[in-house]
């Protein structure tokens, strides 16, 4: 299996996840923002974001994810955050249910910014995380709230529509204390792998799509940036 890109333990595959997953070990915290479901429609009848059915099939994809991810945490202390929404969190609380890997905590994100929405319901200012947990891993400050501030807005600075901040991804990687991989099967544009390098962590990223790896290779070869600047 050639990496894409590798430097000081940094490394990036590009490839299905699903068929790299198998392929690695090591790995102790997972930071990922799959993609929400949207889109999916048995009929056109029912709509943006499908039907119930096509809902609850996903969940088998995520849930044999998850079975992806206990094995590669394999009982050490491991956490594994997934970005996801309101409207596609009932087919997480579903894969989580079929994997017998019950959901920890979710975690929402306050963008303290209104994103566009449709012409009648509420502007959207937030997502969320989903958290699990494994072989005793727990959130070091246990004064840590289940809303997180971190300021965003509708410019990406790397074009991917759902790129995260990196600071918001530090955040989460140091929340606990573990030893091993951080790893993202759904690299976008590297910003969880940029946030690995910055506090000094071995990563892997995986990213089906070439351009986005090459984005990701192209930030990862920066220098780090001192913390003040970021």
């Amino acid at each position: 299996m050639k990496p894409y890109y590798e430097h000081a333990g940094i490394t990036i595959y590009h490839g299905d996840c699903r068929e790299i997953l198998p392929e690695l070990s090591g790995v102790r915290c997972i930071v990922t923002d799959p993609p929400y479901v949207f889109g999916l429609a048995s009929t056109a009848q029912e709509g943006k974001a499908g039907g119930w059915g096509d809902l609850m099939n996903n969940a088998a994809f995520f849930a044999a994810l998850l079975g992806d991810f206990a094995r590669l945490i394999g009982g050490n202390p491991g956490v594994v955050w997934m970005f996801n929404s309101w409207r596609s969190f009932p087919v997480l609380a579903r894969a989580a249910y079929e994997a017998r890997w019950p959901i920890e905590s979710l975690m929402v994100w306050d963008k303290e910014w209104i994103g566009p929405g449709g012409p009648n319901g509420l502007r959207p200012s937030y997502e969320l995380a989903a958290l699990w947990i494994a072989g005793g891993y727990r959130i070091r400050d246990r004064g840590t709230y289940d809303i997180w501030r971190e300021q965003w807005s509708s410019h990406k600075p790397s074009g991917h529509p759902a790129e995260k901040p990196e600071p918001l991804l530090r955040r989460m990687i140091q929340a606990g204390d573990f030893e091993g991989i951080v790893l993202d099967p759904f690299l976008g544009s590297g910003s969880t792998l940029v946030a690995a390098k910055n506090l000094g962590r071995r990563a892997i990223g995986i990213e089906i799509e070439e351009r986005y790896c090459e984005i990701a290779a192209k930030r990862l070869a920066q220098e780090v940036l001192p913390l003040e600047s970021r």
